[in-house]
């Protein structure tokens, strides 16, 4: 006979239901997940109660798009240990759920942070999955991820993006470099697929659209600029009513004035926040840290290489 598991009631907190915060209430817990939140004169007798005054309890975060934390970088240590690392820097942050990202690198590299992302969800629940971001990438967008890893999506390539049961592979590509068939290959193995470091005229992101692609990976940037004959990417992500974009609000990636716009543009629910976190990331001692043997600097909150082109973020 397999007993209940026990109910819990986290009690005389200011609750923030992700819209506002309440008080008076109470969440209701069972086996790690929450089931209600009730007034604090309905909660059952049978639960164990444990109070949280002067606090406030919040949904935990999820950050689809985490290079690295606490001083360390998932491309330069694609290991299991380094991903929950990672992981648990930002859970002492709020961040309960992340995708590790593996930037733009060669295959073996890739390889090597699909395999220890995987090894990692088998021991902590906060890996959702992986974020690949690139290596198929519009050249002329690419910012800080480097030329010499820049290729085409090869059969080698699908074959290692082919999700697993309760994976998310998320894959980041430019529509001009990956051919509609291939991005449709990809969505029939699971993966999800977001257009992002791309100069594709809108013709190609309606067909990249329409081959299933469902969103754009940090809008703006990567993205080139809007203008009245060409919206670019961005434009063509503003306008699109389904797809989702994720959005880098650290400060420094995209003016407040332009946030505001795209939360206006899109259907409500369709922007969410990513951190594109580096290593001085949720760090008590940030420091620069390199990529692709380059130095990169930590200066004022945020990442720069020598040239001054931004290297994610530090938020």
């Amino acid at each position: 006979m397999t007993l209940a598991a026990p109910l819990k009631a986290l009690c005389d907190a200011t609750i923030f239901t992700g819209d506002a915060f309440v008080e008076g209430h109470a969440v209701l817990v069972t086996d790690g997940l929450v089931t209600d939140i009730v007034s604090s004169m309905k909660v059952p007798a049978h639960a164990q109660k444990t109070s949280y005054q002067n606090k406030i309890l919040a949904p935990g975060l999820i950050d689809c798009q985490v290079n690295g934390g606490r001083n360390v970088l998932f491309n330069n240590t694609p290991t299991a240990e380094a991903c929950i690392a990672i992981a648990l820097a930002h859970l002492s942050y709020g961040t309960t759920r992340i995708l590790p990202t593996c930037i733009s690198d060669g295959y073996e590299a890739t390889q090597r942070a699909v395999i220890a992302s995987r090894e990692a969800r088998l021991t902590y629940g906060g890996i959702l999955g992986i974020h690949i971001e690139g290596p198929h990438l519009g050249h002329d967008r690419r910012g800080i991820h480097k030329l010499e890893y820049m290729r085409h999506c090869s059969e080698q390539d699908l074959k290692l993006y082919q999700s697993e049961a309760n994976e998310i592979m998320l894959i980041t590509l430019a529509p001009e470099i990956v051919p509609v068939d291939t991005v449709k290959q990809l969505c029939r193995q699971g993966a999800i697929v977001s257009l992002g470091h791309t100069s594709a005229d809108p013709s190609q992101i309606e067909a990249a659209l329409d081959a299933g692609a469902t969103g754009f990976t940090h809008l703006y940037n990567g993205m080139g600029s809007l203008s009245a004959r060409s919206p670019g990417p961005a434009g063509s992500a503003l306008d699109d009513r389904n797809s989702w974009c994720s959005l880098i609000a650290d400060g420094f990636h995209v003016h407040e004035s332009m946030i505001r716009l795209c939360l206006r543009a899109k259907p409500p629910g369709k922007i969410f926040l990513v951190s594109d976190a580096m290593p001085p990331s949720a760090s008590d001692a940030p420091h620069a840290f390199t990529l692709y043997g380059e130095k990169i600097r930590y200066e004022s909150g945020c990442c720069v290489n020598r040239e001054g082109i931004l290297a994610g973020s530090a938020i």
